[in-house]
């Protein structure tokens, strides 16, 4: 042994005896990324999101007299889920009249306790790991029907981060 260790790196030699750097910690944002907007990703934080499903059309209860943007019901662990039509409520052709029509979508169940809904939306593609010094605040360019529901933008206009508070909120304050 050296006799010029101090007793610290005595300690650190008998914890780590390859003497390796800790790993630096991992301060990105991990998001949902999923097929809303063609031109854009769109992403939901992982810390909202309960589940991510299939879903048959056939497993839809519809619910007359309810807003546009509002699909239908479903069972979720034994429970009634509404579920939203997520390119409805942000102003864009419904997908149920898109062609050719969809026979499973996919439903991102996003919770605010104790209030739950289901995001319906054609498509969910990955996880992605983001820096948050690379979200920017959200801009004048989203378009009016959708600014109300966005948290942050990625920076050179790469996608728009979805607020689930804002969207759960406006949901359930909707009238029917």
């Amino acid at each position: 042994m050296n006799t010029l260790q101090s007793p610290l790196q005595e300690q650190l030699a008998q914890i780590d005896p390859l003497g390796l750097d800790p790993i630096p910690e991992d301060t990105r944002q991990r998001f949902l990324r999923f097929k809303l907007l063609e031109e854009h990703r769109t992403l939901l934080s992982l810390q909202a999101i309960a589940e991510v499903q299939q879903l048959k059309t056939l497993d839809i209860l519809p619910i007359p007299e309810v807003s546009n943007s509002m699909l239908g019901v479903c069972n979720w662990r034994g429970e009634i889920l509404w579920l939203i039509d997520l390119n409805a409520l942000v102003g864009n052709r419904p997908l149920w009249h898109q062609a050719p029509l969809l026979e499973q979508a996919m439903v991102i169940v996003v919770q605010r306790a104790p209030k739950t809904i289901g995001l319906v939306v054609e498509q969910v593609d990955d996880i992605e790991l983001i820096e948050p010094q690379s979200i920017c605040p959200k801009t004048d360019l989203c378009a009016p029907t959708l600014a109300p529901y966005v948290t942050g933008c990625l920076a050179n206009h790469q996608g728009v981060i979805l607020d689930t508070v804002a969207i759960i909120e406006h949901m359930y304050q909707a009238p029917p």
